[in-house]
């Protein structure tokens, strides 16, 4: 059995060899779907893992003001109706919005440094100097990718024009490099004063309220959260939005847009069928003689289909290999230029950073697995056709 299966195998390897044309346009056409895929899949997968690690330290509710069924500024005295409800940690109120540095768009937030049992700290792991401190004013932390934009370091001074054109400077005190390189690649920590005078935010207002429930058993947490997001949800002009919600809204987004790819890849990949398809019937009218002559030696239909349908497994076996790394290596070492703009929805706006990939063994199979089942169907039937046809006519049919 065993010598069998190795005589088709040497067959298959050497028919992959003498039919060159098919090979070559079956192999580039399976890699170009096969890397364009893996290149997403890699993308999306590594986008959704990053959309996880940045809602690690997140608040497990978030309050935003709505009006008209837009968000505007919340009601910063819910704060204490919310701080006397059971089962709830801390409150804290937080200011946040845009800022510009030259050309570039910058996430400023406003920490609450007067919470006392949640460390904001905690959030954001500094990698040089020191976290913001509620006496002094006038200070910022930044984010790895900012501080490599603007070559700024611990004890410069950073200047940010606000909204109304007014241009705020502030002593950089530490550099912050959070788990998640999203989260970090576009932010500014200041203290709550600093935000509120930057954005004009009212007195009394904030743009959102973060909320932290008391620690609970995790196959518990989804409904013990809830059950706080449908209290919160009783305020008037309040949204409330929960880590699992914020998390979906990651996950849709970067789907979807991954799903546009999937429409040119689902086109790409019909295409590599018909084409197998089409050079599998040229290689079956070319062969029909040494088909006829193996038969005439003992093969029987049976082998004859499944030396073709090897050299089909072999093909997309190397054509995956080949595509997975491309895409890694477009992914990984490129940056993914073109693809990478256009999942983040960020343009040219935000600092460059690395591009979170995670290569999983999901994807890498699902990779093999549409490279290879398409190749077999589509080599199947002509493959069928071939293989049953009588071998004296066969021979006849090919010497004429």
């Amino acid at each position: 059995m065993k010598n069998r299966f190795k005589n088709l195998l040497n067959y298959s390897l050497n028919c992959i060899q003498r039919y060159k044309v098919r090979t070559l346009v079956v192999l580039v056409c399976l890699i170009v779907a096969s890397s364009l895929f893996s290149s997403v899949a890699f993308m999306e997968d590594g986008l959704k893992k990053d959309g996880e690690l940045s809602l690690k330290y997140a608040s497990d509710l978030t309050l935003q003001g709505i009006e008209a069924g837009r968000q505007t500024y919340v009601n910063t005295s819910y704060i204490r109706t919310i701080q006397s409800i059971g089962g709830v940690r801390e409150v804290a109120q937080r200011i946040w919005g845009y800022g510009n540095i030259g050309n570039t768009l910058i996430v400023i937030v406003g920490v609450d440094l007067n919470t006392t049992k949640v460390n904001p700290g905690a959030a954001y792991p500094l990698e040089a100097g020191s976290f913001l401190d509620a006496q002094k004013n006038n200070t910022v932390v930044i984010g790895r990718a900012v501080a490599d934009l603007l070559g700024a370091k611990v004890g410069e001074t950073l200047s940010i024009l606000s909204e109304s054109n007014q241009m705020y400077q502030y002593a950089i005190v530490g550099i912050f490099n959070s788990e998640s390189s999203i989260y970090s690649a576009d932010m500014i920590l200041m203290n709550l004063n600093d935000a509120r005078t930057f954005f004009r935010v009212p007195d009394g207002k904030a743009t959102d309220i973060i909320v932290y429930l008391t620690p609970i058993d995790p196959s518990s947490y989804t409904s013990y959260v809830n059950f706080y997001a449908r209290e919160l949800s009783e305020y008037p002009n309040v949204r409330v939005l929960t880590k699992d919600i914020l998390l979906n809204a990651q996950e849709t987004t970067f789907g979807a847009r991954s799903g546009f790819f999937s429409v040119v890849w689902y086109v790409i990949l019909i295409a590599v069928a018909l084409i197998a398809f089409n050079q599998t019937v040229v290689v079956g009218h070319e062969s029909k003689f040494e088909v006829g002559l193996l038969k005439a030696l003992g093969f029987s239909t049976t082998d004859v289909i499944q030396v073709r349908l090897l050299e089909s497994a072999i093909l997309g076996t190397i054509a995956g290999s080949i595509g997975l790394a491309a895409g890694i290596i477009y992914d990984v070492v490129f940056n993914a230029p073109v693809l990478r703009d256009f999942m983040m929805g960020w343009a040219t706006l935000y600092p460059s950073f690395s591009l979170p990939v995670y290569i999983s063994a999901q994807t890498v199979l699902l990779t093999y697995a549409i490279t290879i089942v398409p190749l077999l169907f589509a080599t199947v039937i002509p493959s069928w056709l071939n293989a049953t046809v009588d071998p004296d006519i066969a021979m006849r049919g090919a010497q004429a």
